[in-house]
C-alpha cells in the first residue's frame, strides 16, 4: 500500500526533527505547537497547514519542498565531459558512434526522472581521452 501524502510529509517532519537532534517537545517550541500536534503531524494523524509547512522549514533552515518531497539528492560526481539526453535507441546508437570514432570514451545511463522511478530518462555519455583524441596525427 502505497504511503499517503500526510504519511510522507509526516516521515520528513520527524527526520528533519531528529536531525535537529529536538524532541516533540522542543520542536513544537521552535514553531508554536504542542508536543502532541508535532506527534498528530508525524503519525499523520492530522493534516498540516502550509503555513505550518513554512514555518518548519524557516526553523530548520530547508526548503518548503523537501518536506513534501524529501531531500534533494545529491548526484554522483560523474567524471564525463559531456552528458546528452538522447530518446531514441538508433539516436543514441548513432552518436555514440560518432563520438567513439572521433576518440572519445562513450557511454550510456539512465536516471530517475520522477521521485517514484517510474519515468526515467536515456543520457549518452562522453569522457575526451587526450591521448586518443589527438586528430593532429
Amino acid at each position: 500500500m502505497e504511503e499517503s501524502s500526510t504519511q510522507k510529509v509526516g516521515k520528513e517532519i520527524k527526520r528533519v526533527r531528529n536531525q535537529m537532534g529536538l524532541s516533540q517537545k522542543a520542536f513544537g517550541k521552535l514553531i508554536g505547537r504542542s508536543e502532541s500536534q508535532i506527534g498528530a503531524y508525524e503519525n499523520a494523524t492530522t493534516s498540516i497547514a502550509v503555513d505550518v509547512l513554512f514555518k518548519i522549514a524557516a526553523v530548520a533552515k530547508i526548503n518548503p519542498e523537501e518536506l513534501i518531497a524529501g531531500p534533494p539528492k545529491k548526484e554522483a560526481k560523474s567524471g564525463w565531459d559531456a552528458e546528452l539526453r538522447i530518446y531514441g535507441l538508433e539516436d543514441r546508437k548513432t552518436v555514440m558512434t560518432i563520438l567513439a570514432v572521433n576518440g572519445y570514451d562513450v557511454g550510456q545511463h539512465k536516471k530517475q526522472v520522477t521521485p517514484t522511478g517510474k519515468s526515467v530518462a536515456y543520457f549518452v555519455h562522453a569522457t575526451d581521452r587526450k591521448e586518443n583524441a589527438d586528430t593532429s596525427k
